[in-house]
């Protein structure tokens, strides 16, 4: 399994141009008092959309980062463990045990020439 590159909050995690469209990449967020947790950050189109690795429904990860973040078709982001789907854009449940009120924990983050970055805590 594939560690995730270390960010930190106002740091750039990479260019959106080096995410193909669609296309989902892991990283972990580092914190200044020690604390990490793991997000991923989705393209589609000319947009972003980051949020913390973790399914709504029995709070495990979404995936293990070798299985991918998204269905087939890049159309929705999926949970490995359980199969409920999500909105790319809005990170709400769409289908399977997440529903009717699970919504993935956004994460925000800005669009700056090109790069994609965490906004700090």
């Amino acid at each position: 399994m594939n560690t995730p590159p270390i960010v930190r909050p106002g740091e750039a995690m990479c260019r959106l141009d080096d995410l193909a469209d669609p296309a989902a990449k892991a990283f972990t967020l580092k914190f200044d008092d020690g604390e990490e947790v793991e997000i991923f950050v989705v393209r589609r189109g000319a947009a972003a959309f980051a949020y913390l690795n973790e399914c709504p429904h029995q709070a495990y990860p979404l995936c293990d980062r070798d299985a991918g973040f998204l269905n087939l078709d890049g159309s929705r982001i999926v949970c490995a463990e359980h199969g409920a789907t999500f909105g790319v854009e809005n990170g709400q449940a769409l289908s399977g045990p997440a529903l009717p009120d699970g919504c993935l924990m956004r994460v925000p983050i800005t669009l700056v020439n090109g790069e994609i970055r965490t906004t700090p805590r």
